[in-house]
Formats: structure tokens, sequence, C-alpha cells
């Protein structure tokens, strides 16, 4: 694991201090800062797009559509249905 650059206190509600409790003994985590960077790993991952013509990360540029930033095709994401329509 790399050094944090960055530290950050989090102030829990009880109920979610139990959600982490449950998360860290669940996925057999060694600590609740291990739970927070899985937990925001994967909403980093919901969020991306990948272009499906190349495979490579997609920049969203409006609420449902995508610009590729390798191949240039724009992607229209309604729905969770990917068009891809080239700019060649």
């Amino acid at each position: 694991m790399t050094e944090p650059i960055q530290t950050i206190s989090l102030a829990l509600t009880p109920e979610e201090q139990e959600a982490v409790d449950a998360l860290q003994q669940e996925m057999g985590l060694a600590g609740p800062s291990e739970v927070i960077h899985v937990l925001l790993r994967q909403a980093q991952q919901r969020v991306s797009v990948v272009c499906p013509t190349c495979g490579h990360s997609a920049r969203k540029t409006a609420e449902d559509v995508a610009s590729c930033t390798s191949c240039m095709s724009v992607l229209e994401l309604s729905d969770g249905i990917w068009q891809v329509i080239s700019l060649q």
C-alpha cells in the first residue's frame, strides 16, 4: 500500500460506524481506513466510463454523453446502453 497523500477525518454516525465495522469484518480488512478506501474505489469505478470501441477511459461531457480520450468516439449513455458514435 502506498503512503497517503492526505489524511481525512470523518465523523460517522453510530449506524455508519456499525456499517463500517460490519464491512471490515465481512471483507477481512485490517481497519476502517481500508473499508473507506475500498468504498471510494468502488464509487470511482461506478462513475467511470470505459469506451466499448477501444477500452480506454472516456470523459463525461454532458449528463448522458461521454467523449473517449483515445479514439475520440462520442458515447451516448442513455438507460445504461452505450451507443458509440464515431467522430471519424
